[in-house]
């Protein structure tokens, strides 16, 4: 069948194979879709509107449309599967201004006017995310700053977390997986040597920050087993290769000419499948092979990465915390995009809320949907189980109206997943105390690493217990340690030497099957609202 595509900016007709998702036929195209969900029909964020021709409603489309929108032609593109030529309209949330954390705050040296000098060596350190890249162009005589670039993840259309992912590359999307990272890389390098005014060619090496299944995306290995027992990655250790290399893998074509193809790719070092190189570079940049007391750095992501120690020993975790930080899987959830509700607070039974860019509000990123429960569990709407006040249950509670007039609303499911989520951090941290044999007593500083750690209200957090009250006082907000230990091995080998013996040195526990993280699970899904003050 023939799909024409409808975008605010292009029409493109594709093909729809019988038997095939519009999802992932517009996938196969090269016409990205978030989907957070890796196309189970649960996330609703995939949605388009028939304009012309017919898509069955599906019960998945039932759940996540009202009767007006399933009238007006709403239609999940994962649960549609075409008999004849239409054509739909992207609905989807638009990313292309997506909040994308950088660095950490931290003084740097930028380049004002002009080019970089002819010689002037350049490098390029990049931390790839599971939902974001974020990319500088450096000068390595100088250590000026003559660039940046972030841009979304677009694997996103493979599913929101790195399970989802593993899934996708196991069962066919190796290739497309390897070329939607590599096409973001080579999109980011020609964009920043546009900005600098230079020819893309000139940059000399490339160094690269990301946990372990999206450094094997990037590499296109084989991802089977990491996602079965005993989760074994292919290659943890520090990876040098081109990017030449890798894109002669995909037959890159014309486009590669205008490229660094010779420019040495150098992968940090990771410590296991769940904790991987962007925590090493956190590590790194972080001194923790220096404190002679015991520090932890938390990375508040999907995937839930923390580690504990000073220069005598590291220990290190990661548990699945679930993308409802970064508004996924949250009914009205969206990214940290401009409209989004990032932070909430409620007065006389007021609500009161600020977006990203002041803009009308459509829908609550992962700092909203924190602010959100802590609100709700102060003022006793949210009991300590979870349980929404009776006159919420059914319709959640409305935070706001979105600019066509629909509620944003947080719902009982809602509460449900910021539980899971916090649980299974909280839990991880006091895992990690325990297996170390201190309490928050003894922690010296708590590095909060990433871009939601960079957001959060700390106080909030610790009100609904995703960060102990014991930490109170000692939390230092870090930022993108990744890319910050990315751009320190740009510049020195023995940076990279570092990030190696922290790689290896590093011990990783399993939560899988421990007693004690069940335990403190079970007691972290509890919400506490005695004192709450912010």
């Amino acid at each position: 069948m023939i799909i024409k595509v409808m975008t605010e900016k292009t029409v493109q007709e594709i093909q729809c194979d019988r038997g095939e998702s519009l999802l992932s036929a517009m996938k196969r195209q090269d016409i990205y879709v978030p989907a957070y969900c890796g196309g189970r029909g649960t996330c609703k964020k995939c949605g388009v509107q028939v304009m012309d021709g017919e898509l069955p409603v599906t019960d998945e489309d039932a759940l996540a449309f009202s009767a007006d929108a399933l009238k007006a032609g709403m239609r999940l593109s994962c649960k549609a599967y075409p008999e004849q030529d239409c054509t739909v309209r992207l609905c989807t949330d638009d990313e292309s201004a997506f909040e994308i954390l950088s660095g950490g705050g931290e003084e740097i040296s930028c380049a004002e006017n002009g080019a970089a000098p002819e010689d002037e060596l350049l490098g390029v350190a990049v931390d790839i995310g599971t939902t974001t890249i974020a990319m500088e162009l450096w000068g390595l005589n100088s250590r000026c700053m003559y660039a940046q670039d972030s841009r979304i993840n677009h694997q996103r259309a493979f599913g929101a977390d790195v399970i989802s992912r593993i899934l996708a590359s196991t069962s066919g999307e190796k290739a497309a997986l390897q070329r939607s990272i590599l096409n973001d890389i080579c999109d980011g390098l020609t964009a920043m040597a546009a900005q600098a005014g230079i020819d893309c060619a000139r940059i000399t090496r490339i160094v690269v920050g990301a946990n372990t299944t999206m450094e094997h995306l990037l590499m296109g290995y084989n991802c089977e087993t990491l996602g079965v027992s005993p989760f074994t990655p292919v290659n943890i250790h520090t990876i040098r290769t081109s990017l030449g290399e890798l894109l002669g893998c995909i037959n890159s074509g014309e486009a590669a000419g205008k490229l660094p193809l010779k420019a040495p790719l150098i992968l940090l070092p990771g410590i296991s499948t769940f904790v991987g190189a962007d925590i090493v570079a956190g590590l790194l940049v972080c001194g923790f092979e220096q404190s002679e007391k015991p520090c932890m750095l938390i990375d508040l992501g999907t995937n839930g990465e923390m580690a504990i120690g000073n220069k005598d020993r590291i220990i290190s975790t990661s548990t699945a915390a679930g993308p409802a930080f970064e508004g996924g899987n949250i009914s009205h959830g969206i990214g940290s995009v401009r409209g989004a509700i990032c932070s909430v607070s409620m007065e006389d039974g007021k609500i009161f809320y600020d977006t990203i860019g002041n803009a009308p509000a459509l829908g609550i990123c992962g700092t909203g949907v924190l602010d959100i429960t802590a609100e709700l569990v102060a003022r006793g709407i949210v009991d300590e189980t979870g349980l929404l006040d009776d006159d919420y249950f059914d319709d959640g509670v409305k935070i706001a109206d979105s600019p066509g007039g629909e509620p944003i609303v947080f719902t009982q499911q809602d509460v449900r997943e910021i539980q899971l989520a916090k649980a299974a951090v909280r839990a991880g941290i006091e895992v990690l105390m325990r297996r170390f044999g201190v309490g928050c007593e003894d922690i010296d500083t708590v590095y909060l690493a990433g871009g939601f750690g960079f957001k959060i209200d700390t106080d909030k957090a610790m009100a609904i217990g995703l960060l102990p009250e014991g930490f109170r006082g000692k939390i230092r907000v870090a930022g993108n340690t990744s890319l910050q230990g990315a751009r320190a091995c740009l510049f020195d080998e023995g940076q990279l030497s570092a990030a190696e013996m922290l790689g290896a040195c590093a011990g990783e526990i399993s939560l899988g099957g421990d007693a004690f993280f069940n335990q403190c699970y079970m007691d972290a899904m509890c919400f506490e609202n005695e004192d709450i003050i912010f």
